[in-house]
């Protein structure tokens, strides 16, 4: 029966939900094309209409993580009142924590060891969501592409931190936990932005 419904339905997509699956368990290594044929109730054979190779497939899950995680940037963006770069990168930083424990997917998935060959056409969306962060960082630090550069891998590395401990249970349950780490990742990366500001 699954078979029949995704042939007439939009097998492409199922392929890249369970891709998406895939790496949300068990890391971007995990993904295989015949693993997702296999989720999706599809031949093995199916998926090559539509990817002819793993890196083909890959480089769909990618883009389709990095555009559900920019839309999800862009409405935490959306929301803040003004253009104050400091309630921008808080901003950012709320929504990488949120989205990293709804979808178990983070940065070191959207731009790790794993994508960084890939062609540049099938990078576009990657770009616009690093430029997401990348953008405040740079009005903090008046420009300074080096600078900006430290300071948004600072902010990863305490966004990825807080929702790692988030997913490891370290947070009091008493408290609404991800809005706990999101806010604390949100304040850390301000921190780090105000002290970037004035080097």
């Amino acid at each position: 029966m699954a078979r029949s419904t995704y042939h007439h339905g939009d097998l492409r997509a199922a392929l890249i939900d369970a891709g998406l699956e895939m790496v949300a368990a068990n890391g971007i290594a995990a993904l295989s094309v015949a693993d997702a044929a296999k989720r999706a109730g599809v031949s093995a054979a199916a998926p090559y209409r539509h990817f002819p190779n793993r890196k083909a497939f890959l480089a769909a899950v990618t883009t389709a993580a990095a555009q559900e995680f920019g839309a999800e940037v862009q409405a935490a963006v959306d929301k803040v009142a003004g253009d104050d770069p400091l309630d921008l990168m808080e901003a950012t930083a709320q929504a990488y924590v949120r989205f990293v424990i709804r979808r178990r997917i983070g940065w070191d998935v959207i731009f790790g060891n794993d994508v960084r060959d890939l062609p540049d056409a099938d990078l576009a969306v990657t770009r616009s969501l690093s430029d997401a962060f990348l953008a405040p960082a740079l009005e903090v630090t008046a420009g300074d592409v080096r600078a900006a550069l430290r300071l948004v891998e600072h902010e990863i590395a305490a966004c990825h931190g807080y929702a790692s401990l988030y997913l490891a249970g370290m947070f009091d349950p008493k408290y609404p936990e991800v809005d706990r780490a999101a806010t604390q990742a949100g304040l850390i990366t301000r921190a780090l932005a105000e002290a970037a500001r004035f080097r």
